[in-house]
């Protein structure tokens, strides 16, 4: 992200506003976004500079992402009172790059006169009143504010759209705007928020609509500027995990979800994923179901709780389970790959990864393909009648799979060591393969307690390659978040 890109951004942001006429009415205004660090960040646009209350280096990021607050004691207080603008003629906004819970900006709770918008699941507001107005609108990253022109009523405006809302106003509050909570006299009813916020502005009523779009603008102007020359596909996956986590990936994320991107493709081992789950990095269960490759996995049983940006996603070894929707028999069993990255070990008994099926009448050949920690803290890697023994390795981290790539030999790998086995061509069995536990056709079986941070789904490929780069991967992410 070049300095000479971001400085032409917010250039065409503040040229934007002039030619709307809402510039004026920015009286106390940051983009907390696109500056190298945050002393940049808190660098006023126009009025006087925020007090920072807690703020360090690494709670900003600056590729159209901003300042995290942490729901507890962070705040900036603007300092613009909040007697500054008229009683009818004000407006205040946030935009959230990723929501949370608390108080976006306010001055007094319940006082007469309060000024405040806060939001958990809906947006709250108050306008130059005690009363609170809860609005239908959900929490969404976004544009969010109010403007008041009368005394009779306001504008607000959420990510959903505006409406007017009929509140008589007060003489406003006299204590200065905070961010990230509400400046209240009584203390505990400051309602400090997590979310992440790239751009805050107070001053004298607005066009809101006009506002949403310009601040809208720059903020996809600076994650684009972030992403310049991040691979195609790379920012394909990105954007269908924010709309699945409903918020911005960080800047440390996205570079190295495209560093793995580029590095699979460089290697020649993008086009082996057929499917394939990133279960780490992303900000949400949500998002780490979105697949880098191919088809999404049906989550059985998993909550949020169960997961980690970190460190990935973890089984119960009872109920919980991934079926991959990739069938057994979607590949030719000469030409095939599967892999699981666990970074905590399992228990014993329980399988990883695969399906299993007894002889049934009818059926071709007994076919099997699963990932199993034995009764004796062993890895036992199957594939189409054969058998690799992993004596010791049965709580092993890092990648664990199988490749193979012609008849008769299978390739393993489990805790960085590759054995090569003999296997018997047979006709796959069209089940599905399951992540954390082994299909056993039907119902899963022998289910995990791992933690799983990738899984993937192909055709032959390179096990050590792959180990590398997903490793790159994982410590990276959990460098990052």
């Amino acid at each position: 992200m070049t300095a000479k890109a971001r400085i032409s951004a917010i250039n065409r942001f503040i040229s934007g506003c002039k030619a709307d006429n809402i510039y004026n009415d920015l009286q106390a205004a940051c983009v907390m976004a696109g500056w190298d660090g945050l002393a940049g960040a808190l660098t006023p646009l126009v009025g006087a500079s925020p007090t920072n209350t807690g703020f360090i280096d690494s709670d900003y990021d600056r590729g159209g992402v901003g300042l995290k607050g942490d729901g507890s004691s962070k705040y900036l207080d603007s300092n613009r009172a909040g007697d500054a603008d008229g009683q009818n003629d004000q407006h205040f906004s946030a935009y959230q790059s990723a929501t949370g819970a608390g108080a976006l900006v306010g001055s007094g709770a319940g006082s007469s006169g309060a000024t405040n918008i806060g939001t958990g699941v809906a947006y709250g507001v108050r306008h130059r009143s005690s009363e609170n107005y809860s609005s239908a609108s959900q929490n969404a990253t976004g544009f969010a504010g109010a403007s008041r022109t009368s005394a009779s009523s306001f504008t607000l405006r959420t990510p959903s759209g505006e409406e007017d809302v009929s509140i008589v106003s007060q003489p406003p509050f006299t204590r200065t705007y905070w961010l990230f909570a509400r400046n209240e006299s009584s203390p505990g009813l400051e309602a400090f928020c997590n979310a992440t916020l790239s751009f805050y502005s107070i001053g004298s009523a607005t066009d809101l609509a006009l506002l949403d779009t310009r601040v809208s603008q720059l903020m996809a102007d600076l994650r684009a500027i972030e992403e310049d020359g991040f691979d195609a596909d790379a920012v394909a996956y990105i954007r269908n995990v924010e709309t699945a986590d409903a918020a911005y990936l960080e800047t440390s994320v996205k570079t190295s979800i495209n560093r793995l991107v580029v590095g699979l493709k460089s290697d020649g081992l993008w086009e082996s994923l057929k499917a394939s789950c990133l279960l780490c990095g992303p900000r949400t269960l949500a998002g780490a179901l979105v697949p880098l490759r191919g088809v999404a996995p049906t989550a059985v049983a998993f909550t949020d709780g169960d997961y980690s940006r970190s460190a990935g996603l973890t089984g119960d070894g009872a109920t919980t389970y991934l079926d991959s929707n990739v069938a057994g028999d979607a590949h030719d069993d000469e030409n095939h790959h599967w892999s699981v990255f666990p970074t905590t070990g399992s228990s014993d008994n329980r399988a990883l990864f695969g399906y299993v099926t007894s002889q049934l009448a009818g059926q071709p050949d007994y076919s099997y393909s699963f990932l199993f920690a034995d009764a004796s803290s062993n890895m036992l890697a199957y594939y189409l009648g054969g058998t690799t023994f992993y004596s010791g390795k049965g709580a092993a981290t890092g990648l664990a799979g199988m490749s193979t790539n012609n008849d008769g030999t299978f390739t393993s790998r489990v805790d960085g060591i590759n054995k090569q086995s003999a296997a018997i061509s047979q006709t796959p069995y069209p089940a599905n393969h399951y992540v954390f536990a082994r299909n056993n056709v039907p119902g899963a079986a022998s289910r995990t307690d791992a933690t799983i941070a990738f899984y993937s789904i192909g055709t032959s490929l390179d096990l050590a390659l792959l180990d590398s780069h997903v490793s790159n991967y994982v410590t990276a992410i959990g460098a990052s978040v």
